[in-house]
């Protein structure tokens, strides 16, 4: 009696020890979330992997044995492209090819008799550090299934290997060969579709810009999945309030300065989160203008949040910086109304997403393109985060990433 007693005494303590630790871990990875919040625990999760990844890779960086970036790429690789979602039933010839060195990947509708058919030209996202056409195949493959539209996939270099504008260039190339061709490659010019999300729908905004003021084609619409528009302002609302709460444990300060400084091999420090990477001239200049907080919705203005203190770059410490971010082929929202109205697709679908620093640049675009009188179907989602799209496939999976994807792929069919 005494060894079963010892035993069950055993037993208890290693499931007290277990349920505390259970619980410790619990607290340690808890952020808080909207009551509504769908799937929190499985978002603060990742937000820990991406925490454990980012601890990781900085250790083997210390130790000289391979970039931290190359951990980060490893992981997102295998966490969310290493799955195939491809279905024969479905018709879609899947082919990969080069276009001016650059490599593309193309899904098109076997079920379609048409010559040229309708063409969603996609880039993809990750901070123009991460993505590849594996890890986008769950969205772009998707696209081509929910529209029967063909997609194609352009691929550009990375950074920090590759300096911006590299991933321009790239993407821009093969864009002009794609629509240059536009025969071959069966791309119907009167129903050209531009699509990219994040840094990917930062080229899709410059390159839509560009196909119009090149008169090389108007695309019938683009669409911005939360893109980054504007690299002048800092300090909006939505970068104050979801940098400290670092969006899928990644997008803080400290990843937002290393984005900076892998894109344009300048390093910057915390002033730029008080816009001192800009200097008085230029916060006098009509660039405020472009980005002006008035255009957000009362609600997003956020007067109860702490003042901060403006700093100036007094020493031209970033005037080289500046020159790069505050270029229009950077930041597309940072031009006048004319240059906008003449060189925006005259439909532009819109994505935000209230957990993300980059809502309030999609706020305000979406206010200047309707005060031209151009045409925005502007879908917010309350409760969602930036990147919620790249989690539709997969251990990672969320379910209302297939609502959003509904939502992007009825809008462009209605059009």
């Amino acid at each position: 009696m005494p060894s079963k007693n010892k035993k069950q005494s055993s037993l208890i303590n290693k499931l007290t020890l277990l349920v505390l630790c259970i619980s410790v871990f619990c607290v340690y990875i808890y952020k808080p979330l909207p009551d509504d919040f769908q799937q929190p625990w499985k978002y603060r999760l990742i937000c820990f992997g991406s925490d454990f990844i980012t601890a990781y890779g900085n250790i083997l960086e210390a130790f000289d044995l391979g970039h931290r970036l190359n951990v980060t790429r490893f992981f997102y690789h295998w966490t969310i492209g290493a799955f195939n979602i491809r279905d024969s039933n479905d018709q879609i010839l899947v082919y990969d090819e080069l276009v001016d060195n650059v490599p593309i990947r193309v899904y098109r509708p076997q079920n379609r008799a048409d010559q040229t058919m309708p063409t969603i030209i996609f880039y993809h996202g990750g901070g123009n550090f991460l993505g590849s056409a594996d890890v986008y195949e769950p969205i772009t493959y998707l696209m081509s299934k929910n529209t029967n539209y063909q997609v194609i996939y352009v691929e550009f270099r990375l950074i920090p290997e590759h300096k911006y504008p590299a991933n321009l260039m790239d993407a821009l190339t093969a864009t002009k060969h794609l629509i240059k061709d536009n025969v071959i490659y069966s791309i119907d010019l009167n129903n050209l579709v531009i699509c990219g999300d994040s840094a990917g729908g930062n080229l899709a905004t410059v390159i839509s810009q560009t196909l119009i003021e090149e008169k090389i084609a108007v695309p019938k619409l683009q669409v911005l999945i939360y893109p980054i528009l504007q690299f002048f302002d800092f300090t909006l609302p939505s970068y104050r309030i979801n940098l400290p709460k670092s969006v899928l444990g990644n997008i803080d300060y400290e990843n937002f300065k290393n984005f900076i400084h892998y894109m344009t091999q300048i390093e910057v420090d915390d002033t730029i989160f008080h816009n001192g990477h800009t200097n008085r001239h230029q916060k006098e200049s009509i660039l405020s203008e472009y980005v002006n907080h008035g255009y957000l919705p009362a609600k997003f203005r956020h007067h109860d949040l702490e003042e901060i203190p403006i700093k100036n770059d007094t020493s031209n410490k970033y005037s080289k910086l500046s020159s790069i971010l505050l270029d229009r082929k950077l930041s597309p929202l940072l031009v006048d109304d004319e240059y906008l109205l003449k060189n925006t697709p005259l439909n532009t679908i819109l994505v935000t997403c209230e957990l993300d620093i980059l809502r309030d640049d999609g706020f305000i675009y979406a206010a200047r393109l309707r005060k031209l009188g151009l045409n925005v179907e502007h879908k917010h989602y309350e409760n969602l985060f930036h990147g919620i799209l790249s989690l539709i496939f997969g251990p990672l999976e969320f379910y209302e990433a297939h609502k959003v994807m509904a939502d992007i792929t009825n809008a462009i069919k209605s059009f």
